[in-house]
């Protein structure tokens, strides 16, 4: 019996070997992250440059993949992702070349405050199957491209949105509100510099002119934009202790023109609001 016994664990060893000892699937690329800045609070926006510098001899990929970008706490668990398509299909990367491209993200009001593992890898949208990267791999071909630290939500993300603004909508994932032709939101003064970012989008007027927006602070005009309605336009802008004013709460007005009815440009509408722009992300913090 005992013979036996070693027997099978002979054979077992012999099926189980072969496997475990193959050699892993070439690296069709190099990731690398880069971030622009180190620490971000909760709910900030993140700006990212991400970067896949291919392999001299990288084999034909078949059609599907997507980028994985995942943000992990110290044990590994996920916080939260990030996947999305690469601007060029993973299929037409050519040996050696580089594939660079910028993306944001914001920081969801995830319960956590430390230190971030960013991940990137590439799979396969309808198999889960994933593309070996050479790196350093925290696991399942994931591999750790940056380190950055979530901080808490400052006093200045506590927004009050007051005239002007609608309720919030929400449709295919994204959630935004309208504003009318004039918008005020508040905040309390942090007596300091601070940066707004904010994504919107509008609609070109009638005749196709570009919506303007304006910002002003008691009636001072600070930074002015247009809309052309081709999509959502994502908008960072410092603002000085001076700029803000000496009053406790900051009202910060947002002004469009031209504005516009639904119903009066799509007869099947019976939406008889005056309309802005949506405004899908808007966050102030203390730089």
């Amino acid at each position: 019996m005992r013979g036996l016994a070693r027997l099978g664990l002979a054979l077992l060893a012999g099926w189980v070997l072969p496997a475990a000892c193959a050699n892993p699937p070439p690296p069709v690329a190099t990731p690398t992250l880069g971030v622009d800045r180190a620490a971000v609070p909760l709910g900030g926006p993140l700006a990212l440059t991400i970067r896949f510098d291919t392999a001299p001899d990288i084999a034909p990929v078949a059609e599907g993949f997507r980028v994985l970008l995942h943000f992990l706490d110290p044990d590994g668990a996920l916080l939260w992702a990030d996947d999305h398509d690469p601007p060029r299909p993973v299929a037409e990367w050519q040996p050696g070349e580089r594939v660079e491209y910028e993306r944001r993200t914001v920081v969801p009001m995830y319960p956590y405050i430390g230190e971030v593992t960013v991940a990137l890898g590439l799979y396969a949208a309808d198999t889960g199957e994933r593309l070996s990267l050479a790196g350093s791999e925290v696991g399942d071909r994931t591999y750790r491209v940056a380190t950055v630290s979530l901080e808490p939500q400052p006093e200045t993300a506590f927004l009050a949105y007051g005239d002007g603004w609608y309720r919030s909508e929400i449709a295919d994932g994204a959630s935004w509100r309208w504003t009318a032709g004039r918008a005020v939101v508040s905040f309390r003064n942090p007596r300091s510099d601070v940066e707004l970012a904010m994504e919107l989008d509008g609609r070109a007027g009638a005749a196709g002119e570009p919506q303007r927006v304006s910002l002003t602070i008691d009636e001072r005009p600070l930074h002015g934009f247009e809309l052309d309605g081709q999509g959502p336009t994502f908008v960072r802008r410092r603002l000085s202790a001076g700029e803000l004013g000496a009053k406790d709460i900051v009202e910060l007005m947002l002004e469009v023109d031209p504005t516009f009815v639904p119903a009066e440009r799509n007869p099947g509408s019976i939406d008889t609001r005056e309309l802005g722009v949506r405004v899908f992300y808007l966050f102030v913090e203390p730089r």
